[in-house]
């Protein structure tokens, strides 16, 4: 069995690698239509906006399929580091490069131009291969590559878990979430990822142009949007971050407590991985399951040059598979859901740090900010 297992993420990890290859190549040498290019649908709607379900089933399938690992594994480079990596550092390289992602996704104008996105997926790949030779493979992966500190995020939340000797183990969903201890600028990675996926729904709604008095539907598109849409996603960040602290901060004056705010806010953050995970699923899941079906006539022709290598070229897409009633329905229980989870663990934090009485007035600020959160996000969903 484990010769099996073994074979079985050596394929994995070809296919992770001819992947990152395959959206290289096609973005820099194929069509620059973005709906002929095999790059732009395989990055923005299959991965980004696909795994995170692969990755909840299955726990951290991130850690076997990250194609970046996988080519330094499969070189054999040196596991000596060349440098120490300098540990007050922490994982703040990787909330930098998560916030250079984001702003790519939601702020650059041409985000699925193919060109763009295998030059940029080139480069940082040079990046993350000279970083894990320099600094070490796993120091630069935990700290420094943000999809491995996201997808480990994700993890705790899973249905599953992986152990080192390749055995998937069933738990109870967000189990993981239990034991988490999060340090303070894992935290401020975790406020991220609900901000930008928070940011990414207020930009798409109108509301949101006749705030900054733009016409959604006149001018250059992005270029119009660019720079307040910069500001607006780091003010997305300070503004959640703030409101997080300061119900903690109305959580340790009700409850009369002697443990700081930051030691208070390190122990319920874990609280907001359900609803950021949710939030991403809700997103993402209409344009996953439709515009997710081009992949298969982009399999057969990934360069955009009239190939059928698959005989799917020709596949049409079928805009009836999932109903909008049906993805309505996946969003509303996927964000209703996702905040009952969220409440079960803060008070599950609160009993471990609390006695009863404390612990249930510990609740009462953090369940109001997400029942107000809650109605945030069906209001964004619907907007």
């Amino acid at each position: 069995k484990k010769k099996i297992w073994v074979n079985l993420l050596n394929v994995f990890k070809v296919i992770s690698v001819s992947l990152l290859i395959l959206t290289i190549l096609t973005g820099v040498l194929g069509s620059q239509f973005p709906v002929k290019n095999f790059a732009p649908t395989f990055v923005w709607v299959v991965w980004w906006g696909g795994f995170i379900w692969l990755h909840i089933l299955f726990g951290d399938s991130w850690n076997f399929v990250n194609p970046w690992k996988n080519i330094f594994e499969l070189i054999k480079f040196d596991e000596k580091p060349l440098r120490q990596y300098p540990d007050k550092l922490k994982s703040w390289p990787a909330f930098g490069f998560f916030l250079i992602f984001a702003w790519i996704e939601l702020v650059y104008p041409t985000p699925a131009h193919p060109q763009f996105l295998g030059n940029i997926i080139f480069v940082y790949s040079i990046i993350v291969l000279a970083g894990m030779r320099i600094f070490g493979k796993d120091k630069w992966l935990d700290n420094c590559e943000p999809f491995t500190v996201f997808f480990n995020f994700v993890s705790s939340f899973s249905a599953t878990r992986v152990t080192s000797d390749g055995r998937i183990l069933l738990r109870p969903i967000a189990s993981g979430l239990l034991d988490a201890r999060y340090r303070f600028d894992q935290l401020c990675f975790l406020i991220l990822i609900l901000s930008v996926v928070s940011f990414d729904g207020l930009i798409s709604t109108l509301f949101w142009y006749d705030v900054i008095g733009i016409d959604a539907f006149g001018g250059s598109g992005r270029y119009d949007v660019i720079y307040v849409n910069t500001a607006g996603i780091m003010v997305s960040f300070l503004a959640f971050f703030s409101i997080f602290y300061s119900f903690v901060a109305i959580s340790k004056a009700i409850t009369n407590t002697d443990i700081t705010v930051l030691d208070l806010a390190q122990k319920f953050v874990p609280a907001l991985l359900p609803i950021s995970i949710v939030y991403h699923l809700a997103h993402y899941s209409a344009y996953f399951f439709l515009n997710g079906q081009l992949i298969i006539k982009l399999i057969s022709d990934p360069f955009g040059f009239g190939w059928d290598i698959f005989g799917t070229a020709t596949d049409p897409i079928n805009w009836t598979l999932v109903s909008s009633g049906v993805i309505g329905w996946v969003q509303v229980l996927s964000i209703v859901g996702g905040h009952l989870v969220g409440v079960l663990v803060s008070h599950d934090r609160g009993i471990e740090k609390f006695e009863l009485k404390k612990a249930m007035r510990s609740q009462y600020p953090k369940l109001a900010v997400m029942v107000l959160y809650t109605l945030f996000g069906l209001v964004l969903m619907t907007g």
